[in-house]
């Protein structure tokens, strides 16, 4: 039983890190909030880990996670860059937040319905989007280089939902069936 609970136990610790970043970055702690989306990480790849090794890989584990990973990779990247960049774009700023949430969780959607085949991935998954552009939150893109913001947002987005091949960084023993996507 105690076995069964270990990438439950990483899922939910993700969930609860991402929350702790949302709020730090409301408090405008950029530095902390990006550390603890690294952090998420690191259990959110430990959590996938012990999830194959232990064979605990269902339904119920696959939506919890990506609930986990909305949260931890989508709302608190999203956050973070709406408060050290995008805040000054106020309509903008918001939709651009907004597409980041809407094509991360469109990401995981598919996740969810198709797997992976020949360690790739079918787009850039939200747990690389989120590292990534919390890590250029890390920046703190000045207001005159506002465009190599947007950019970035729109193009993590768009790879997000593409169907470009990106190879994954550890082997997955499912098989992608694209004919849905």
């Amino acid at each position: 039983m105690l076995k069964k609970s270990i990438p439950f136990v990483f899922v939910a610790a993700g969930l609860g890190i991402g929350m702790i970043s949302l709020l730090l970055a409301f408090h405008r702690e950029v530095a902390a909030a990006v550390l603890f989306v690294a952090i998420a990480a690191l259990l959110d790849l430990f959590g996938g880990y012990f999830a194959e090794k232990l064979k605990l890989s269902g339904g119920f584990a696959k939506e919890l996670r990506s609930l986990s990973e909305l949260i931890s990779f989508g709302a608190a990247p999203a956050i973070i860059i709406y408060v050290v960049a995008l805040r000054e774009l106020p309509v903008y700023g918001t939709l651009l937040t907004a597409l980041f949430m809407v094509c991360g969780a469109l990401r995981l959607a598919r996740f969810n319905v198709i797997t992976c085949h020949n360690r790739c991935h079918i787009g850039l998954p939200i747990t690389g989007a989120g590292c990534l552009l919390s890590a250029f939150a890390l920046w703190n893109p000045p207001a005159h280089l506002i465009a190599v913001t947007v950019l970035v947002i729109v193009g993590l987005s768009f790879l997000m939902i593409s169907k470009i091949k990106i190879p994954a960084f550890r082997p997955s023993k499912a098989v992608y069936d694209t004919k849905n996507v």
